[in-house]
């Protein structure tokens, strides 16, 4: 049975371990007015997502089996923009997130660490789905994950890693970031990728900035190892 509190932020819970389901639905319950909802089997979680959208939607993968491609499949053809945050114990077939459709974390982890995803999650649904002008002809529309010059009407889609990374870019423009700032809140994790995978995003992003306009007013810039969003005066 679905139990939910009414709170302002939707999240779905999908844990069978009924010690770790009651402390995140009690903790989530009581932080920053969070709506939360809980499943308790694979049927019940189905049943759950074709009856209602929500803002977030946590995990446990290692549950899933058999279901984690129907899963991955229900995300792909009927939320046009999803936060799903996976947690894992033990491995699984990752084959089917390969379109950075998700916030993976890896068993143990910190609440602090869900805690501060989800607040950076809700800041964003509400603040950051807004157009953004990047330059007086750039635009950037989260939402949609694409950016635009509105002047020659080209358009470049974005990954959700890479709208991801230029939401947190934008939010800090001109703030000099450590790594482990970006791969806490694009992927969860402190060390666990290696500099190569955050710059070869960073990279892919800029040649579509770049597609847009050759003469950009900002550049996405790495500095000793200090990533930034630079804005030239």
């Amino acid at each position: 049975m679905v139990t939910s509190l009414k709170k302002e932020f939707s999240i779905l819970i999908y844990e069978k371990e009924k010690l770790l389901n009651s402390i995140l639905y009690y903790q989530l319950s009581n932080h920053n007015n969070f709506k939360v909802s809980v499943a308790d089997n694979n049927l019940e979680m189905f049943e759950v997502l074709n009856k209602k959208k929500f803002d977030t939607y946590i995990i446990n993968l290692n549950f899933l089996n058999e279901d984690l491609k129907k899963f991955y499949d229900f995300f792909e053809t009927n939320i046009n923009h999803n936060n799903i945050i996976g947690y894992y114990e033990h491995n699984f077939d990752n084959s089917f997130f390969a379109k950075d459709k998700i916030f993976l974390l890896k068993k143990p982890f910190r609440l602090t660490s869900l805690l501060d995803h989800l607040d950076n999650v809700k800041k964003n649904d509400t603040l950051d789905n807004t157009n953004k002008y990047l330059m007086n002809h750039i635009i950037f529309s989260p939402s949609k994950k694409i950016i635009s010059n509105i002047q020659t009407g080209i358009t470049e889609h974005l990954t959700e890693k890479e709208n991801n990374l230029l939401i947190y870019f934008f939010n800090k423009r001109n703030i000099e970031l450590l790594k482990r700032d970006l791969l806490t809140n694009i992927w969860g994790v402190s060390n666990e990728i290696n500099t190569h995978t955050l710059e070869t995003h960073i990279y892919r992003l800029k040649q579509k900035l770049l597609k847009l306009e050759s003469n950009l007013s900002f550049s996405l810039v790495n500095k000793n190892g200090l990533y930034c969003m630079k804005y030239k005066d």
